[in-house]
């Protein structure tokens, strides 16, 4: 089957899924000074130090000392570069988007969008280090208090899911996925899905990461290919004998 639309030159690297553009003019995108890549580095240095201390200590409990501690510079010269936890924070967002990004191109480049996703899916939930997913568990506690950090995490999650949801209606045009899938609700189920993997990896040092991947990519399979239908009302979901189920009608443990 034909990869989604790409195109690809010297002057311009382009991926439309049709929800999504993103577009990437290379002549804009010149090779940095010098100044601006060791800046570019000291940053990514505070960065890597900031998940660190977050994996650590927690990050309500991590100071910007702490950062700059484990940065080994002074707490001056730290609030050069971010004068605050949030600014951090908004930092790794930006960097993860990046990383992102590349894996998306790779997705939209693929022939093969189950076989892209899953490869996907082994990168970011099996081969991300354990203490990276107590870090994202970390700052989603901090987003729940925090509405700077809610407004930030918000944002990149919808935009994760724009993409994904953009990727699956390419494929689905292009005929890689069952024309009748719904895209937002299967992308939604993914996210939850993706969201406990993190975060049962996060509270459990026992968790099986492995077979866990496994049962998820065997619902991302009947998802994509239309075998679980989620667009059935809540209503027409009932046993045999017509009753509601437990979570919408009164539960009837003796029966």
């Amino acid at each position: 089957m034909a990869p989604l639309s790409i195109s690809d030159n010297e002057n311009e690297r382009s991926f439309s899924f049709g929800v999504v553009i993103v577009v990437i003019d290379a002549g804009a995108a010149v090779s940095p000074p010098a100044v601006a890549k060791g800046v570019d580095a000291r940053r990514n240095h505070i960065l890597d130090a900031f998940e660190v201390c977050i994996q650590r200590a927690g990050f309500h409990r991590t100071t910007m000392q702490d950062v700059a501690k484990e940065a080994g510079m002074s707490a001056g010269n730290l609030y050069r570069y971010f004068p605050s936890k949030e600014v951090l924070v908004s930092g790794l967002i930006e960097r993860d988007r990046e990383r992102f990004s590349a894996d998306f191109i790779n997705v939209a480049h693929s022939s093969d969008v189950m076989g892209s996703f899953i490869a996907l899916g082994r990168k970011h939930f099996l081969e991300t280090p354990r203490e990276h997913c107590v870090q994202f568990v970390e700052i989603w506690a901090e987003a729940s208090r925090n509405p700077q950090v809610a407004e930030m995490c918000t944002a990149v999650d919808k935009e994760v899911n724009d993409y994904l949801v953009a990727i699956l209606e390419a494929a689905k045009a292009s005929g890689q996925i069952t024309a009748s899938v719904n895209s937002v609700a299967a992308i939604t189920v993914l996210s939850a899905m993706g969201d406990g993997m993190f975060t049962r990896r996060a509270l459990d040092p026992d968790f099986d990461a492995e077979e866990g991947f496994r049962l998820m990519v065997n619902v991302m399979d009947a998802l994509l290919s239309g075998s679980i239908p989620l667009d059935r009302p809540l209503d027409v979901v009932s046993d045999r004998s017509g009753r509601l189920p437990v979570s919408e009608g009164k539960s009837d443990v003796s029966a």
